[in-house]
């Protein structure tokens, strides 16, 4: 599995990150892209993902750096005729507004040359012996309540990527802080994080306790220009936009 962070920016614009989204591509070609921020088909495009390939998008959360290139990503997918289905994963109440979004931008099921399937984000099977479990954290807590009365979308969650059932790459989206990651890292050899809502040196101190080999920062703003330096046991790595790394996994 090949994982290509697109964008990695925070909430804040930058002019040298790009909004949130990551892409893990499979052995049969296949792409799965992890929420699609501002300006996401670009991102990929520059990056060399064929986007006809991407059979899934799985949007964690509704702040707008991370689902608001979806649009543009199915306008992409309609003026090129595209095919073969697509599957958008999200939570339930994200769901019904996302597909409004995707109404008010004039794509219309019975106009598309493809078929989309929204589906509510639960546990999801990827190829190779890959499997995708979504983890609640705590990134919306502060405002549950009000998007609750609201009747809009309540959580956000994290991506645990398991292989042939055991835990192996964690990307934790948006978090509340670095303890929504307590007791979820056990057997994770890569941990993709943001750098927005934690403290970096407790992150890294909890993936070596927990036995990761690498941590990946990503979800950067435009001021944080100092990370931990990598441990004896773990590399500790700053992603920038397009950064790419072959993920292989030995339990």
């Amino acid at each position: 599995m090949r994982l290509i962070l697109h964008g990695t920016g925070a909430g804040i614009p930058s002019a040298a990150r790009c909004a949130s989204a990551l892409t893990a591509t499979f052995g049969d070609g296949s792409v799965v892209l992890f929420d699609a921020g501002e300006g996401a088909a670009q991102a990929m495009l520059r990056d060399g993902v064929d986007l006809s390939q991407i059979t899934t998008v799985a949007i964690s959360h509704t702040h707008a750096d991370h689902w608001c290139g979806l649009p543009g990503l199915l306008t992409a997918f309609a003026v090129a005729k595209r095919k073969s289905p697509l599957t958008v994963l999200a939570h339930p109440a994200a769901l019904a507004f996302l597909q409004q979004a995707a109404l008010h931008s004039h794509l219309f099921p019975e106009r598309l040359s493809f078929a989309i399937e929204w589906r509510p984000l639960a546990t999801f099977a990827l190829p190779d012996d890959w499997r995708c479990l979504p983890i609640p954290n705590t990134h919306l807590q502060r405002v549950e309540s009000f998007a609750e009365q609201a009747g809009v979308c309540p959580t956000a969650v994290s991506f645990l990527l398991e292989k042939n059932g055991v835990a192996s790459v964690c990307l934790s989206q948006d978090l509340g802080s670095q303890e929504d990651l307590r007791g979820k890292l056990s057997g994770c050899q890569l941990l993709v994080c943001e750098s927005a809502h934690v403290n970096l040196e407790s992150v890294v101190a909890m993936a070596e306790a927990a036995g990761v080999r690498r941590v990946v920062f990503t979800h950067i703003p435009p001021d944080l220009l100092t990370f931990p330096a990598s441990t004896a046991t773990v590399q500790v790595l700053p992603a920038t936009d397009g950064y790419s790394l072959q993920v292989v996994i030995s339990h």
